[in-house]
């Protein structure tokens, strides 16, 4: 009896151990040592005897923790990038919870170092230090939230920021900020400039992955913290990849969505090995359908990461791409066409695309995109002393990108004016001409049948081509507009502290970029050959001895369909030597920051001359392209610099001003300085000149965090070149000149602990300040250029983006790790954005010319999630998310490229009668405008298991 009794005060107490343990709980705040600030995001651990990770959970909004413990004594670990790690040790046997207080983390000056230098030339925002205006997402939201939009959608809900889909094709969307187009904003990953010197273009498509692999993304408005002189104009997005030391790990990634959207991702890093090596990777795959017709798509992606770290170097190597391809709605459409092809009253058919049809009663999609340009990044961070750091970076790509385009006319039309009944190309019908046969085509507007019946070309042959002179028909071909793009360089940067708060660095950066542009055929729809010549009139019937060609000739085109160059082949060489210094200086609460940088740039133009054709062996009757015929252009030199400066005053450990200003003179880019497909030089083109300056509020405190600013910036003569295929660039609009001011805030708020509010307001009053000239660059038949137009732009609303924009929304933790929010955005003041040559009223006559642009109907739109995440163990777990973009299915206008006012001349009336009188209305807006609609409402479900 006594044994038993002793066994059962032994479990009893055992017991009692187990539950006390069980009720292990500490809470606490974690804040910044200096500033008094609440650390949201620091990472507090329960570390077990042994150091075995037994707990962890992320420090909520207001700084404020809580987490348990079944162990009886261990380490508390709190930690933060950027500040001094902090354990307190614990031993605990009374049933109640251990008030910590407030733990104040220090700032790691070695670790924010390598923060900066790790990343180069990335310039990261220090809130209350850096006096520019900047929102960042970091890795977590963007997996959250990215749903199957394109990741740049995500800035949307940024102050200043409007995106649109565009066409709706995958990787399309185009980002504005503060009124400035994408062609303004410079694109730049681990610091290195990805912006496309040649056109100005941003291709999202090439980097649609980016939110798999990158730590953070941050979008600097205005003038922006970059060093490099080669800075934007609106703003630099700051795309930063993860590094090879990237913590041990990984995840497995699915998710279905609307239109058949699927992705697969896995990703696994190694974390930091006792050797000192690492490395981090990532496979995707997504593919879908499409919400717009007829624009499916398939994507993949790779990012290889292996760092070492020894003694006072750390080397990084990377390696990214992410070849994709995917059919795209391009082509104008006009509100009437898609009221008709909804239900020819007043509900348009949003999904309408032109660019596809059906040929052997299968769907073929005529505009597609495609591309794969891999970037590699090799990057060594060289510690001398804790207050001298050298960061060296060598990166290069070589790839591909284009996309697909009609070429040729069949009686003066081009494809997209033979639409069949349903309003799609009617390809049938192109290639019973192409090849010949009698053709017969429907107007889908009056019903009427037309036949049509083509003549050979060449014996007994029937070749297309591009030719655009006299001739009336040439048939009609799909081509490829193609872009071979290799470009190198490197940047070192020098970072030292010369004294007590004061830091200066200084760089160099050089880079080599070559775009070879050419055009290659996919289908000849029908036609036994393609005239592959690059002289300005047809060459299919003679060669350099002026006889007559064999069949081989033709045969050559036609069995290298999407090899063989046609029609154009050159290179744009633009190599660029930069350096540039910044001082940064703490005194006191005042925090100094002044920047300056000068670059010069080199140009040149290669043309390749391919008309002529040879035997390759005399009598062999093998005919090839001459391929060495070229001619080249000197280099061009062209500087650019800029300086900035900026202050900010920390008035309490609640409050903060900041001011900047700044100018940029930026070279234009290659197409601005040739114009059209030869070696002249366009004799208007200017360096484009930025002036800013802009004032900004911070305030902090335990539940809320706001930012204000106010900008005024001025751009100065950009000019726009007006490009097609065929011509080259045909014209260009010089001396636009603009000022766009405006009011931005953003305010995030906790006033609970699980509830979390946020919102954003922009106002903005962005217009042209003179008007610009439009120079036709196409020679007269005297041999000299036309006389300039003067277009009637002054004081007109810049169009593109609202002018007025607001967001809120709200997260709410309903229970354990079950997060359910939304966020509604308002978009008004958004006027159209028509080729500027429009508003010429002496080409296009009073009747016709744009005289205001439309303002277009203002809109709302709201998004909401729910997620779930619960956990297998203490490493392991599974998220389940659920994201509904436009959850009231809204519908509504996100863009248009003309002016139709309501009292225009409705130009398919006949009568000249106005779009009012013809009731060709829909929405208060003249339905003869082109225009692009919003996605509807979409979805996407995921299934995440981290390890």
């Amino acid at each position: 009896m006594k044994k038993n009794f002793f066994y059962l005060l032994m479990v009893l107490s055992v017991m009692s151990v187990f539950q006390a343990n069980a009720q292990s709980k500490f809470k606490g705040i974690v804040k910044d040592n200096q500033e008094r600030l609440s650390l949201y995001g620091a990472t507090v651990r329960v570390l077990s005897p042994g150091s075995n990770l037994e707990e962890k959970i992320t420090v909520d909004f207001d700084g404020t923790f809580k987490i348990s413990s079944v162990k009886a004594f261990g380490t508390i670990e709190i930690s933060m990038n950027g500040y001094l790690t902090k354990e307190i040790p614990f031993y605990k046997t009374k049933d109640d919870t251990v008030d910590l207080g407030t733990i104040y983390l220090e700032e790691n000056l070695v670790v924010e170092r390598d923060v900066v230098v790790t990343t180069s030339s990335i310039d990261v925002i220090k809130d209350r230090k850096t006096p520019i205006s900047s929102s960042t997402m970091r890795n977590y939201e963007m997996r959250e939230k990215v749903s199957n939009k394109d990741f740049i959608e995500l800035t949307n809900q940024m102050p200043g920021v409007y995106t649109s889909k565009v066409g709706g094709g995958y990787g399309d969307t185009r980002i504005n900020v503060r009124g400035f187009e994408q062609n303004n904003i410079s694109p730049m990953i681990d610091g290195i400039p990805v912006y496309d010197l040649e056109a100005g273009i941003v291709d999202w498509a090439n980097i649609a992955s980016m939110n798999d692999i990158a730590t953070s993304i941050q979008l600097q408005r205005g003038l922006g913290a970059s060093k490099l002189v080669n800075s934007s104009v609106a703003g630099t997005m700051n795309m930063i990849l993860r590094n090879a030391n990237h913590d041990k790990g990984g995840f497995l990634y699915n998710s279905v969505g609307n239109d058949g959207y699927k992705k697969f991702a896995g990703s696994y890093s190694t974390g930091l090995l006792k050797s000192g090596f690492s490395a981090n990777m990532l496979l995707s795959a997504t593919s879908g359908d499409g919400y717009v017709n007829s624009t499916n798509f398939e994507a993949y992606s790779y990012y290889l990461a292996l760092g070492y770290t020894k003694g006072k170097s750390d080397f990084q190597f990377k390696v990214f791409g992410s070849p994709q391809t995917h059919s795209q709605r391009v082509s104008d459409i006009r509100l009437s066409d898609y009221i008709a092809r909804g239900n020819g009253v007043d509900e348009p058919g949003y999904k309408y695309n032109r660019d596809w049809g059906y040929l052997d009663n299968k769907e073929y999609a005529t505009k597609v995109n495609f591309g794969h340009k891999p970037l590699g990044i090799f990057q060594w961070d060289l510690n001398f002393t804790d207050k001298t750091q050298l960061s060296t970076k060598f990166y290069g790509s070589k790839g591909t990108s284009g996309s697909t385009n009609f070429s040729g006319v069949i009686d003066g039309d081009a494809a997209l004016t033979w639409p069949d009944l349903n309003g799609q190309i009617d390809l049938e019908f192109i290639r019973n001409f192409n090849s010949g046969n009698l053709a017969v085509w429907t107007s889908p507007t009056t019903g009427n049948a037309f036949t049509y019946q083509r003549t050979p070309n060449y014996n007994g042959q029937y070749i297309n081509s591009d030719f655009t002179g006299t001739s009336n028909t040439t048939g009609i071909s799909l081509v490829s507009e193609v872009t071979n793009q290799t470009f190198y360089g490197g940047i070192v940067n020098l970072k030292t502290e010369l004294a007590k708060n004061l830091v200066l660095s200084y760089g160099l950066d050089a880079r080599n970029t070559v775009y070879n542009k050419t055009r290659i055929v996919n289908d000849l729809f029908g036609a036994d050959g393609y005239d592959p010549d690059f002289a300005t009139t047809p060459s299919y019937s003679l060669n350099t001895n002026n006889t007559a060609l064999p069949e081989a000739m033709f045969d050559f085109t036609k069995k290298n369909l999407g090899a063989t160059p046609v029609d154009y082949k050159y290179d744009a060489k633009i190599a660029y030597l930069g350096s540039y210094a910044q001082i940064e200086y703490d005194i006191w609460k005042l925090n100094l920051l002044a920047q300056g940088g000068f670059n010069r740039q080199f140009i040149q133009r290669v043309n390749y001359s391919l008309g002529d054709y040879a035997e390759s062996t005399p009598g062999s009757g093998v005919y090839d392209i001459d391929n060495n015929t070229s001619e080249s252009t000197n280099e061009l030199p062209i500087d650019g610099y800029n300086a900035k400066f900026g202050v900010n005053y920390n008035i309490t450990n609640k409050h903060n001003f900041w001011a900047n200003a700044g100018f940029v003179s930026r070279a234009p880019v290659f197409v601005t300085v040739y114009s059209g497909l030869n070696n002249d030089i366009n004799p208007n083109y200017k360096n484009e000149k930025f002036q800013s300056i802009e004032v900004g509020y911070g305030f902090r405190s335990k539940h809320i965090s706001l930012n204000l600013s106010a900008y005024s910036s001025t751009h100065d003569d950009a000019e726009t070149p007006y490009y097609t295929p065929e011509l080259g660039n045909f014209g260009t609009t010089s001396g636009i000149n603009r000022i766009n001011k405006g009011v931005e805030l953003a305010i995030t708020a906790a006033p609970i602990r699980k509830l979390i509010f946020n919102g954003t307001l922009s106002l903005g009053e962005w217009t042209y300040s003179s008007n610009a000239i439009f120079q036709d660059l196409r020679p007269t038949t005297g041999g000299g250029l036309s006389d300039p137009s003067e277009l009637l732009i002054k004081d007109q609303k810049i169009g593109g983006a609202p002018q007025l924009m607001a967001s809120i929304g709200a997260n709410y933790e309903l229970f354990n790790n079950f997060i359910f929010g939304s966020n509604l955005k308002y978009s008004d003041k958004m006027y159209s954005s028509p080729a500027l040559e429009r508003y010429d009223p002496v080409f296009y006559g009073d009747v016709f010319a744009f005289k205001d642009p439309v303002r277009l109907p203002s809109f709302a739109v709201v998004d909401a999630f729910a997620s779930y995440r619960f956990k297998i163990n203490v490493n392991d777990a599974i998220d389940l998310r659920l994201n509904i973009d436009n959850f009231f299915n809204k519908k509504y206008i996100s863009e248009s490229n003309t002016s139709y006012q309501l009292d225009s001349v409705d130009p398919t009336s006949g009568t000249g009668s106005t779009f009012r009188n013809n009731g060709n209305v829909y929405n208060g807006v003249a339905a003869g405008n082109n225009a692009f609609f919003g996605l509807g409402r979409t979805w996407n479900f995921t299934v995440r298991y981290e390890f």
